[in-house]
């Protein structure tokens, strides 16, 4: 395509002259004689190159400049005059004009203007071409990047920056990166300041960034130093940032592993994977679910998971302990009641059935209901509506219904205790938490979520059970189950002021427990070993520290009970 040449000038003899001298360079040349014919044609015509005359009767060709610098358009201005003088000059630099040349007009100086004029458009369209890409580029990219120079001072951020990092553009350009409100735990900071230090690039693999608005994000760290070259020598000029998001990979990377946590239960015996599996299949079916269980056996924590994991985490989780409230007082706990709907009622109330609307109501211990509740409790289920106490006009509800009892609803069906068709309307699905003597293998892992938990709540430094503890609380049946070895634990903690707990600091009931081996000690024997070299890599020095026993004799275990040998390391 031909480059388009404009020539502004109110005298036609150099209009024709100028006009001549670049058509026979092969250029597409327009003319005009004053500043409005200026401002129609670049109105309709795409312009490369504008040679313009300062003096246009009532306007001038500053003005002609001013214009096409607010218009924003690429194509460099060459004026020129008759009357030269420094001010006009200065103001032509100062707005920007390609050059300022005088006349009489040379040919050789004004086709060898015209050429580096639009050589100088052609780069910079290139590097606004570059630029855009860039830009694009860099909004496009999900991690966070940040670049700052060498003094800490933040140069630019992406949106994604925004959104990992909390930082706002507008905020934070031309600030110092440490002079900014920290919002998480500041690790980034000394990845910078390492890779200018250093002149070289840091990498960080999954790093919990404690942020104050995004918990428990983990992130991958990339740093790469700008590099000033000089002849002869290279200075530091900044660095760049690249954060990557991991808390996705990073919780994949830990289901990955043998699945010891689901949501906030704990357990990888046989029967709790088979558990994880089918609360994982309710999840966006909305559905009526009973869970089964002895107390203590975290019925609650898997009606949580439901909730949360499932269509309605967005809606409340209400949850109702029925055991713990008379007949009438339930009633107007699950339902609500009118003002006056008997004495005490002094104001209207709304039922946890209404709360719960767009979401679950969890009923803990459903089987100690009366036969009137569970009346109402059967209609609800069928007609998703219901009255308050005291009042006759329906209310419709869209709660999920999630229960759970320790009582054998089956046993108390054919005593005529629990209503036929409840029972059957509720145990459409039934979940069965077992009993923590049914699933001895995760005690090792609760006492160390245990551990943690009371570490931090009571802030002690306590690492370990000796290893009578441990046989203790394999032998033990454990009635409470896993409330009942939280609470023991606690009490250790309580008491203890080692940093390992011993059969002393355990509660009564469980020091006189007999530590006998059961029938199965061997089993349990192989399985705790084995724990324990996989929790210490394989280390089989570790691995005896932990359990509190001797180098040599699990050097012995390990043979007798033929593990894999090979795996292990010194």
């Amino acid at each position: 395509m031909k480059a388009k040449i404009l020539i502004i000038d109110d005298e036609e003899s150099i209009r024709i002259t100028i006009k001549e001298f670049l058509l026979k360079e092969g250029y597409d040349v327009l003319g005009a004689k004053s500043f409005e014919e200026t401002i129609k044609i670049i109105n309709t015509e795409r312009i490369d190159v504008v040679l313009s005359d300062i003096v246009l009767g009532g306007k001038s060709g500053i003005d002609v400049l001013r214009n096409i610098n607010e218009r924003h358009l690429k194509c460099p201005v060459v004026l020129f005059t008759g009357y030269p003088n420094l001010e006009t000059a200065s103001e032509a630099v100062h707005l920007g004009a390609y050059d300022y040349i005088t006349k009489p007009v040379e040919k050789v100086t004004l086709l060898h203007t015209v050429r580096m004029a639009l050589r100088h458009k052609s780069l910079i369209e290139e590097r606004d071409k570059n630029h855009a890409i860039l830009k694009a580029t860099f909004k496009s990219v999900k991690d966070a990047i940040i670049t700052v120079d060498k003094d800490l001072k933040i140069i630019e951020i992406n949106d994604a920056a925004t959104k990992i990092c909390g930082l706002l553009r507008e905020d934070v350009l031309g600030k110092s990166f440490e002079s900014i409100p920290k919002m998480c735990g500041g690790q980034c900071i000394e990845v910078i300041k390492k890779t200018i230090q250093k002149k070289r690039s840091v990498e960080v693999y999954q790093l919990e960034c404690k942020h104050e608005t995004r918990k428990e994000q983990m992130v991958s760290m990339n740093s790469f130093p700008l590099m000033d070259k000089i002849v002869g020598m290279e200075s530091i000029d900044g660095c760049v940032m690249v954060a990557k998001d991991e808390t996705r990979v990073s919780g994949l990377e830990k289901e990955l592993e043998s699945r010891q946590r689901f949501s906030n239960i704990i357990g990888k015996d046989e029967k709790m994977q088979g558990l994880y599996s089918l609360m994982e299949n309710l999840y966006n079916i909305d559905t009526t679910v009973i869970i089964t269980g002895e107390s203590g056996t975290g019925k609650g924590l898997i009606a949580e998971a439901i909730h949360y994991g499932g269509v309605r985490r967005q809606g409340a989780f209400v949850k109702v302990d029925c055991s713990a409230l008379t007949e009438t007082l339930l009633e107007s706990e699950l339902f609500g009641h009118a003002k006056g709907a008997f004495t005490g009622a002094v104001t209207d109330k709304v039922g946890r059935f209404q709360k719960a609307d767009g979401g679950t109501i969890f009923l803990d211990e459903i089987g100690d209901v009366s036969l009137d509740v569970q009346q109402r409790l059967l209609r609800v289920i069928q007609d998703k509506e219901f009255e308050r106490v005291g009042d006759s006009t329906p209310i419709t509800v869209d709660a999920r219904i999630v229960a759970a009892t320790n009582k054998d609803l089956q046993e108390k069906v054919r005593l005529r205790k629990f209503r036929e068709d409840l029972y059957y309307r509720l145990k459409i699905i039934e979940l069965s938490s077992p009993p923590l003597r049914d699933r001895r293998g995760d005690i090792p892992l609760l006492v160390e979520h245990f551990i943690e938990k009371f570490n931090q709540k009571l802030k002690k430094n306590i690492n370990n059970i000796s290893d009578d503890v441990y046989k203790i609380f394999m032998n033990y049946e454990w009635p409470g189950n896993i409330r009942e070895l939280e609470n023991a634990i606690e009490h250790s903690f309580v008491v203890c002021n080692k940093t390992v707990i011993t059969a002393e600091d355990l509660p009564s009931e469980l020091r006189e427990i007999k530590t006998t081996p059961p029938v199965d000690e061997k089993s349990n024997e192989h399985n705790r070993i084995l724990q324990a070299l996989e929790k210490t890599q394989w280390n089989k020095t570790n691995a005896a520290k932990l359990m509190g026993i001797s180098r040599r004799t699990i050097y012995n275990k390990i043979k007798e009970y033929n593990l894999c040998s090979e795996k292990l390391s010194t």
